[in-house]
Parts: structure tokens; C-alpha cells; sequence
């Protein structure tokens, strides 16, 4: 049928007993069988305490997950909500950490069943661990819902069994079996809680599979905070039991208390019954660690971080396969040839740096304030959850020791060059942390009374003109300001004398001068020509522009030495060190101007271009054109998101014509340039990426180089940056 649209999507299947099966099923895994028996080596019976403190911890960070997911439900979980707060370089690093994480401790359940299989049938422990990856591989392959049913029966049956176990043990325990209660010291409290916290590790996971959820707004938060209560009563219960049935002497011996505590309770019976426990325990982490690491991989290629093959959806199950198969390849690779359990605990180390992350993130959202984040369930505790939960990860994370905190950091930087490498430039989203603790409202409706003053730097008569007149439709007042370079040889004032003798001979200086009065005496504005001497041309720029309060700078594209992309020139120095905003005008500016391309994506800059082509239009009477550019790859609902923005943004302008446009394309800069066809303008703000050392960012430096039509890169002056990183840098450069 000709026209018919074919769309691939997930379609949101988990209830709430789903979502509490699966996240409890990520916390309660081979761990409950294994970490008992160390924790009490370690802390004595104040492993209760450090199951405890870490218990709380897991607690203040859900809330903090739970609002963002009910704010942002998305595949991705904490790289989702972390990217989104403090940008995609921060993001990649999360991205790669939590999803290794998640493999770590998936391939380290998949051994722990094998050995538990073991004890009842005599199998080698390599194959039973790849066979039963390759079984959770093919139920995740068909979907979320046949995992999800998996999940249910796993964590219900598990559940039962630990009840049980927990109501039939409180009534053996032996009280002299819990003194002393603080054996190594208060220290070992602090201590096993780092290592316990990677039980818990699991809220990051189910936040993964959160746009998978039915009426998120009710279930989410029940089934988060539900799955961790719940979690914690039952740790909580499974060591007092330990403690107080076994004593200290024989349980730092056992590698599973529980199953001798089975055998005591009902013979043989209860000794199998804890070893099918430990089976559903561990194949439940393993199948929930698949299941939520596919997503992140998945988010990662949406945002132009990871090759976009990844994203690609099973035509039939409408699952992202090749990101379960790339999973399960590396989580079998584990298997073979490392030590699971070490790099479980190593993983676990990237998991405290994501609650910490993930704390952070909540901080931003509320003090950025965001139109587009909402919530439908808010921490009411805030802040006081996020700074205890960030405060107490802080104190666990050196606790993991000195090579899980050296893991980290290779994973970070691989990260961190991953994103230089392959992301930079065309990542989303197209902003940082920096952007979002910046509040200053960036204008777009032309409603603000404020006087403009608008500095022009002329540097030769050539396009004198064309600035001159794209400074008085853009300001209220008008500053020319030409600089005398001088020699460091000579001194300025002599330099000045000279020039004063011979000023009535030089026609460059006259000419300058006649001009820019003469064009602006028509338009009856308020006007200054200065003529200033200085060994430093940029400093000359930035300090007059300082002396005069100028909102904006408007300068040329050099035409000698090209717009360098590195450090040296004019221009480069000025985008680094001023106080104001910029326009850079390269080529001429249009006798007529009937139509104005604005490429808009959202961020400050492209906001003020869309403010200026207004001033613009105001005064030419031209229509502005508004470019969205958005990723194929966007599920419906964002990019109906998107066409409600822009389609608001055109509208609530009533002064000015504008119209609209989105464009579905992975190339932003093929897509900027086809669109010029017909455009007699062409203006485009900055890209907001910052601590780079081309002061141009990429998309503007290929347009200009590229495009055929006159074009005007706007750049906002951003305080934050420029006082302080960028001025440090300088700093170091120069030796001081």
C-alpha cells in the first residue's frame, strides 16, 4: 500500500509484580549464599550493622532512581539519567561501567549456579555455566515478556524459601552466639559494607528496563522501593539467622551456611531445598543481569556513542538481539578464561560510582529546573537522601581496594577516549554539566527592553559595510572600534603621537571612519568610532568591549589567515576571553533579505541565534526558518516530542513569520547545508561542547567551509567556563 508507514517498537509489557520480580531477582542472587558466611568473617555479628548501613544507602539512592525513572523512562537506566544531567562524555564512561558491571556479576552468577548444580549432578562447572547463558541468551532474544514470566516464577519461588527459612530459624537461634557484637572493631562495620553494597547493586539494572513499564507513574515507584524493602528484610533476617544458629568458629569455615542450617532444620530435605534456593537465586541474578546490561549498549547506540548496528530490532520480537548476543558472547568469554568472581567484585566498584552519579543527577535536575523534566514521583526527602547516599558511597568506594579503584579508572578513561574518538561532535545530547548548573535564561522572544549595545571590529574597508549593517539590525547602539597594532619595540604613546601627526594623511583611518558615520547618521542610532593602540589586538577588543558594556561583538571572518580552528589568531582569542556575545559574520551580508535558515537544537546557542534572526526579521521583514534535525533512530514518542517543541516555538512568536521543518538524518552537517537552497541567510549558533581546543566547534567550522550562502555563527558568553577552566588553561600555558 503506497504511503503505509512500518514502525518497530517495544511495546510496554511489565506490570508491577514484574518489575518487583526482576529487581528483586538483581539483588537477591548468588550473593545471599555466598557474602553471609564472609561478611561475619570479616565483621563478626556487626555484619548485621554493615548489612544495614549499606541497606540504607541502596534506600536514599532509589528515591533518586525512582524520580528520575518516573521523570525519563528510557532504556539505559543510570547511563540515561547521568548523560542526560552532565552530557554524553560523562555518560559514555557510566554507559561502559555499569554495563561491564552488570556482565561481571551476571557471569560470576552464572559459575556460582554451576557450582551449586554440581553438588547434585556431577557436571564440569564450565559446561553447566555456558549452557545455562545460552538458555537465558534465547529468552531474552524473544523479549522482555518471556523474561519477565521466567523472572516471576524464579523470584516467587526463591522468596518462599528464604521466608521460610527465616521463620523456621529465628526459633533456633542461640543467643551467647551473638557476643561480642563488635569483634574486629568499628571499622569493619565501614568496611564489609563496601563489599556488601554490590548485593544491592541491582536498582541501577531495573531502572534499565523502565520504558519497558506499564503506568510508570504508579508502578515504578512501587516496585523499586517494594524490591529493595524487601531485599534488605530478607538479608537482614538471613544473617541474624546465620549468626545466631551457627557459631563464629564454624561459620568463617563454611562457603554455604545456609544449606547446613537447611540440614539442621529438616534433614536432607532441607538441605536440597536450599541448594534448588541457591539454583533460582543465581539463575535470577544471571537472567536479570541479561536482561538489563542488552539496554544499555542499546541506549548508548541511540545517542551516537556505540556503532548504531546495535539498536538494530529483531523483526519479529522486537528485542535489540544483537545487543543480547554481544552480551552473552562477552559474558561467556568470562566465563572461559577469567576469574568471575574478582571481576564481580571489581564491577561492583563502577556500581558505587553510578549511585553516586545517579545522586548527583537528581541535584542537577532540581537546580537546572528543566520544562521538560517531570517527575511524576519527587523525593520528598530531598536533598537530605541524595547528600547521605553520595556522603556514604563516598566512604565505601576505597574500601573496594587498590585494584578495583585502578579498574575504574582504566574504564573511565577508555570511556573518556571512546567519546573523543567516535562521539564527540554528534552525541546526544548536545550539552554538559556545565550548561545545565548555568541557569541564565537565554532570550528567543524579542520582548526585552534592554539597549543593545553592539561592538563592530573593522579591520579592513572591505566588509565594513556588511558588518555595519548587520550591527544596526541587531543593536540600539552602535560602537566601531578599529585597533592600531603596535610593535612591542615601540611605545604606545609614541606610537599614538606619531599617528596623530600624520591622521589627516591616512586615508585608511578617514575612509573607516566616514563610512561607518555616514551609514549609520540614516538610521539616526546612537554612534562611537574608536581608534585604539595596542601590542595585543584581541586584548584591545575585549577590553573596550568591557569599558562600553557591549552585549555583542560583531566581527569578520578573517580573510588572510582564514578562521583558524586552533589557538593563535584574533578571532580565537576573543571567542575564548570575552564577556560578551559573539557574531562572526563570514562572506557578505545580503542586500535583501527575504529568508533566514536557523538550524535549532535546543541548546543556549542555537536559542540566541533563533533571538537574533528575530531582531533581524523585525527589521527586514523576513520569514525565519527553523531546522530541527533529529535521529532516525528516536522511538515515536520522542520524536513527537520534539514536533510539539518546535511546533510551540514557531507559534508563540508573534511578531515575525516563522515556519518549521524537521528532518529525520544522521548527518546534521549534509542536512544544514542541502537546506540553504534558497536561503539568503544563514545562521547558526555554536555547538555548546566545551574544553576544547578548537574555539569553533566542528558542525560550525565544516558549515562555514562548505556552505555557498552568507553565514553568522553565534556563540554565547558563558561566565562559567571562561572565568575559570578556560582562564586556568591559559594560565598553565603561559608558565604563570
Amino acid at each position: 500500500m503506497p504511503g503505509m508507514k512500518t514502525e518497530n517498537r517495544l511495546e510496554r509489557t511489565l506490570g508491577l509484580f514484574t518489575v518487583y520480580a526482576i529487581g528483586t531477582g538483581t539483588m537477591i542472587g548468588a550473593g545471599i549464599f555466598i557474602l553471609p558466611a564472609i561478611a561475619i568473617g570479616k565483621a563478626g555479628t556487626a555484619a548485621i550493622f554493615s548489612f544495614i548501613l549499606a541497606a540504607l544507602i541502596t534506600i536514599a539512592t532509589t528515591m533518586s532512581v525512582t524520580e528520575l525513572a518516573t521523570g525519563m523512562p528510557r532504556a539505559g537506566g543510570g547511563y540515561y539519567f547521568v548523560s542526560r544531567a552532565m552530557g554524553p562524555g560523562i555518560g559514555t564512561v557510566i554507559g561502559l561501567g555499569e554495563y561491564f558491571s552488570l556482565v561481571f556479576k551476571g557471569a560470576f552468577a552464572l559459575v556460582g549456579m554451576a557450582e551449586i548444580f554440581r553438588v547434585i549432578v556431577p557436571v564440569p562447572t564450565l559446561v553447566t555455566a555456558i549452557f545455562a547463558a545460552l538458555i537465558l541468551l534465547a529468552v531474552n532474544y524473544r523479549g522482555a515478556e518471556g523474561s519477565g514470566i521466567l523472572q516471576n516464577a524464579i523470584v516467587a519461588g526463591l522468596v518462599l524459601i528464604l521466608v521460610g527459612f527465616i521463620g523456621r530459624g529465628i526459633f533456633m537461634l542461640e543467643a551467647a552466639n551473638f557476643f561480642p557484637i563488635v569483634r574486629f572493631g568499628y571499622g569493619s562495620i565501614v568496611s564489609t559494607s563496601g563489599l556488601i553494597l554490590m548485593a544491592y547493586l541491582g536498582i541501577t539494572q531495573l531502572a534499565a528496563i523502565s520504558e519497558e513499564v506499564k503506568n510508570p507513574a504508579r508502578n515504578i515507584p512501587l516496585a523499586f522501593l517494594g524490591s529493595v524493602i524487601t531485599v534488605s528484610i530478607l538479608y537482614l533476617g538471613i544473617m541474624i539467622v546465620v549468626i545466631g544458629v551457627i557459631p563464629f568458629e564454624k561459620v568463617i569455615e563454611m562457603s554455604n551456611p545456609l544449606a547446613y542450617i537447611g540440614t539442621k532444620m529438616l534433614g536432607r530435605w532441607g538441605f536440597n531445598i536450599m541448594i534448588v534456593a541457591g539454583l533460582f537465586a543465581t539463575i535470577s541474578t544471571a537472567n536479570a543481569a541479561i536482561l538489563s546490561s542488552s539496554r544499555y549498549p542499546f541506549a548508548m547506540s541511540r545517542d551516537n556513542l556505540i556503532f548504531r548496528w546495535l539498536v538494530g530490532m529483531h523483526p519479529k520480537h522486537n528485542t535489540p538481539h544483537r545487543a543480547i548476543i554481544v552480551t552473552g558472547i562477552i559474558m561467556i568469554t568470562l566465563v572461559l578464561f577469567f576469574n568471575v568472581e574478582g571481576l564481580a567484585r571489581l564491577g561492583s566498584t563502577f556500581g558505587i560510582i553510578a549511585f553516586i552519579l545517579i545522586n548527583l543527577a537528581i541535584l542537577v535536575f532540581r537546580h537546572a529546573k528543566k520544562d521538560w523534566y517531570k517527575p511524576t514521583f519527587r523525593d520528598p526527602l530531598f536533598p537530605a537522601t541524595q547528600i547521605f547516599a553520595i556522603l556514604g558511597c563516598l566512604i565505601l568506594l576505597p574500601q573496594q581496594g587498590i585494584l578495583a579503584i585502578t579498574f575504574a579508572g582504566i574504564i573511565a578513561f577508555v570511556g573518556i577516549i571512546w567519546f573523543f574518538v567516535y562521539g564527540r561532535g554528534k552525541a546526544i545530547p548536545d550539552y554538559n554539566l556545565l550548561d545545565m548548573l548555568e541557569k541564565e535564561e537565554v532570550p528567543v522572544m524579542i520582548k526585552d527592553i534592554q539597549e543593545k549595545r553592539v561592538l563592530i571590529a573593522i579591520s579592513n574597508i572591505e566588509q565594513e559595510d556588511d558588518l555595519i549593517q548587520l550591527g544596526n539590525y541587531l543593536g540600539d547602539s552602535l560602537i566601531g572600534l578599529h585597533v592600531n597594532k603596535v610593535p612591542l619595540q615601540t611605545s604606545l604613546r609614541e606610537a599614538r603621537e606619531d599617528y596623530i601627526c600624520c591622521v589627516k594623511e591616512d586615508a585608511f583611518y578617514n575612509k573607516l571612519k566616514d563610512e561607518f558615520e555616514k551609514e549609520l547618521e540614516r538610521e539616526k542610532k546612537q554612534q562611537k568610532f574608536l581608534e585604539v593602540f595596542s601590542h595585543d589586538v584581541a586584548a584591545a577588543i575585549l577590553n573596550e568591549a568591557e569599558n562600553e558594556k557591549i552585549n555583542l561583538i560583531v566581527m569578520g571572518w578573517q580573510r588572510d589567515k582564514r578562521l583558524h580552528q586552533w589557538f593563535g589568531c584574533v578571532t580565537n582569542h576573543v571567542l575564548l576571553y570575552a564577556k560578551s556575545h559573539i557574531a562572526i559574520l563570514k562572506g557578505y551580508f545580503p542586500k535583501e533579505v527575504k529568508k533566514i535558515l536557523v538550524p535549532y537544537g535546543g541548546g543556549e546557542n542555537s536559542r540566541y541565534a533563533l533571538y537574533l534572526a528575530k531582531r533581524l526579521a523585525l527589521s527586514t521583514g523576513a520569514t525565519i526558518k527553523l531546522l530541527r534535525i533529529i535521529s532516525p533512530d528516536l522511538d515515536e514518542i520522542e520524536k513527537k516530542e520534539h514536533e510539539v517543541e518546535i511546533s510551540n516555538i514557531a507559534a508563540e512568536e508573534k511578531q515575525c513569520q516563522i515556519e518549521y521543518e524537521i528532518k529525520e538524518r544522521y548527518s546534521r552537517i549534509d542536512t544544514i547545508i542541502d537546506a540553504t537552497e534558497g536561503v539568503d541567510l544563514l545562521i547558526l549558533g555554536d555547538s555548546n561542547e566545551r574544553f576544547r581546543l578548537s574555539l569553533l566547534g566542528n558542525i560550525a567550522w565544516r558549515i562555514a567551509n562548505n556552505t555557498k550562502i552568507p553565514l553568522l555563527i553565534v556563540k554565547r558568553y558563558r561566565p562559567f567556563t571562561k572565568i575559570g577552566a578556560m582562564a586556568l588553561w591559559s594560565r598553565w600555558r603561559k608558565g604563570v
